[in-house]
Formats: C-alpha cells, sequence, structure tokens
C-alpha cells in the first residue's frame, strides 16, 4: 500500500496529502502556544467577504462573485477549506488511479489523473462545503449588515451599470472586510463603467441604487 501511495504517478496526491499533513501539524502545535493557523489564513485571505447578492438573469456580473460564492470560500474558514480541497484532490486522485490498475491493468500518466481529481475535487468542495459552512459559521464579531452601507464608496469590478441592468461593485467595510454588491445608477441618463467609483445611496430589493462619486 505505501508503495502505491508514493508511487511516481501518485506523486501530486501525495504531496497534496502531506500537505494537509503538515497543515494539521502547524495548527495542532500553533494551537499549544495559543496562536491559530487558521486565524492567521482568514487575516490575510483576500477572499475574507460576504457575496451580498442573488444574481438573476438580468445582472451583468460573474467573475469573482460566482466562482467564490460557488465554491463557499467566502463562507469557510480558508485553512478549513484548503483543508477539503487538498483532501478530496488527494481522494479523488488515488482512488482514480487505483481503479485503474485494477480494471485496466496500467496507470496513467499523473497529469491525465490529476485534471479528473481537480475537477472531482471542486464538486466535492462544493457538495461537502455548503452543510460544513453551516456547522462552521465565520466569526461574527465584526460581522456587517448590508443594510448599512449606505454612503460607502463602491467600485464597479465587473461589466458596466445602467438603470435597468446591474453591476458587480466591491466595497470595503470599517473591518477592513470586502462586500460584492450589485448596484444601479439613480437615473435612467447614467451609466457606471467598469473600475468608476460610486455612492451606494439605497437599498433595493436587488440591487443598490448609487451615484457617481466625485473625488
Amino acid at each position: 500500500m505505501f508503495e502505491f501511495l508514493v508511487a511516481d504517478f501518485n506523486t501530486p496526491f501525495a504531496i497534496a496529502l502531506g500537505s494537509v499533513l503538515i497543515l494539521g501539524l502547524f495548527e495542532g502545535l500553533g494551537l499549544l502556544v495559543g496562536l491559530s493557523i487558521m486565524s492567521l489564513f482568514d487575516q490575510f485571505s483576500p477572499f475574507e467577504m460576504e457575496v451580498d447578492v442573488e444574481l438573476d438573469g438580468n445582472v451583468t456580473s460573474g467573475g469573482l462573485t460566482s466562482v467564490v460564492g460557488w465554491l463557499y470560500l467566502n463562507k469557510l474558514p480558508l485553512l478549513v477549506w484548503l483543508v477539503l480541497f487538498l483532501s478530496t484532490f488527494a481522494i479523488a486522485g488515488y482512488s482514480f488511479n487505483y481503479l485503474n490498475l485494477n480494471w485496466l491493468t496500467l496507470a496513467l500518466p499523473s497529469f491525465m489523473a490529476s485534471i479528473f481529481a481537480i475537477f472531482a475535487a471542486i464538486v466535492m468542495t462544493r457538495t461537502i462545503g455548503k452543510p460544513l459552512a453551516k456547522l462552521m459559521p465565520k466569526n461574527e464579531t465584526s460581522a456587517v449588515s448590508a443594510d448599512s452601507f449606505t454612503g460607502f464608496v463602491a467600485k464597479i469590478t465587473i461589466g458596466k451599470a445602467t438603470q435597468h441592468s446591474p453591476a458587480e461593485a466591491v466595497l470595503t467595510d470599517q473591518f477592513n472586510q470586502k462586500h460584492y454588491v450589485l448596484v444601479a445608477p439613480e437615473t435612467s441618463d447614467e451609466i457606471f463603467e467598469q473600475s468608476q467609483q460610486v455612492v451606494l445611496v439605497e437599498k433595493q430589493e436587488k440591487c443598490w441604487l448609487a451615484v457617481k462619486f466625485n473625488a
């Protein structure tokens, strides 16, 4: 069994599994001295955010919001998400190669098994991450209600916004947490372009009304 785990065609999965063990070891040692690696990861995580929008067919959005939300990167501590992804990647890869050896009596190149394992890990991470996020809510001490963003300056991230076609924008709250919202101009004759800064003025059912920010 050990020979199979460390075989050349299983190298990517051995590295992933080893990384999980190392992360677990560091977290355990850190807790002994009062330092949580999990908290450290979250402190510097670019995904420490809330995605405060629900997308529909009329929204000019996508990109980071969709990917982050779909993968639950914004709902789980980064270390937990990383361990989950690496673990499912290793399990999928080892299983794929084990079945190949037993059914086809051959081992496919590691890059082929890795491609399969990546797709499997993405699906498994989302599937497991959804119920796990409910069991492991993120720290609520700095939680900010999406209804309290009036007056905040946001930046259009993707596409352009018109009054009837909101676009995605990002803002940073007083706790330095990022929030992705949908914004639309307050007037029908105004258009917000990508990278333009706007001021949120009124929360609507599906988006925020905003006006151009004049620095």
